[in-house]
């Protein structure tokens, strides 16, 4: 019983998710972004801290973002496109296993009238099968078990910004995602 109750907690865990993942998506649409200014190193460190990060010996988590750098952004929904990418970087290096310790790494920083934000892991990188629908929901996940709307997500919540999400590196050193949201007006839809 021992053995398997963490296999049954995680099976839950990962059902759950896919319930509320999958719910929330067929929503018609996400509410429009209400745009404040945040800052960013406090909200990369919250979303870490809700998800466990680091796990000292296992994944090191590291936010590289000057502590007065502000993104024009929803709070709420930054903070939801944070934790998907978090997400599904923690449970590629927790399937790949490595004999190091994974590692996770947010920065940060100005760009004209904008702020990037990258997200990256010391990963296998992103399977080619898995990049050509990357962020098609129900086809976009690269591992067994994932419903593919993590990055679906990620990438609607971007754009409700007039920003842009690109896997911008990946390989054997792992994937990075860059995250592009404009200032101000600019950064509103209509």
């Amino acid at each position: 019983m021992e053995r398997t109750t963490p296999k049954l907690i995680a099976s839950l865990d990962r059902a759950i998710r896919l319930c509320q993942d999958t719910l929330q998506y067929g929503k018609a649409s996400e509410p429009v972004p209400q745009r404040v200014p945040v800052a960013l190193k406090r909200l990369a460190e919250e979303v870490g801290e809700g998800l466990g990060l680091p796990k000292p010996g296992i994944l090191d988590f590291t936010v590289e973002v000057p502590a007065a750098l502000m993104v024009d952004a929803d709070p709420d929904q930054l903070y939801r496109v944070l934790g998907n990418l978090y997400r599904n970087a923690v449970q590629v290096l927790d399937a790949a296993g490595a004999a190091h310790p994974g590692s996770l790494t947010v920065r940060g920083f100005r760009n004209g009238a904008g702020t990037i934000i990258e997200v990256g892991d010391n990963g296998p990188g992103i399977p080619e099968r898995a990049r050509a629908n990357l962020f098609v929901p129900f086809q976009g996940g690269a591992r067994p078990g994932g419903t593919g709307l993590g990055l679906a997500i990620v990438q609607e919540l971007v754009r409700a910004h007039g920003g842009t999400v690109v896997l911008a590196q990946n390989g054997g050193g792992g994937a990075t995602f860059r995250i592009e949201i404009p200032d101000g007006s600019a950064g509103r839809q209509a």
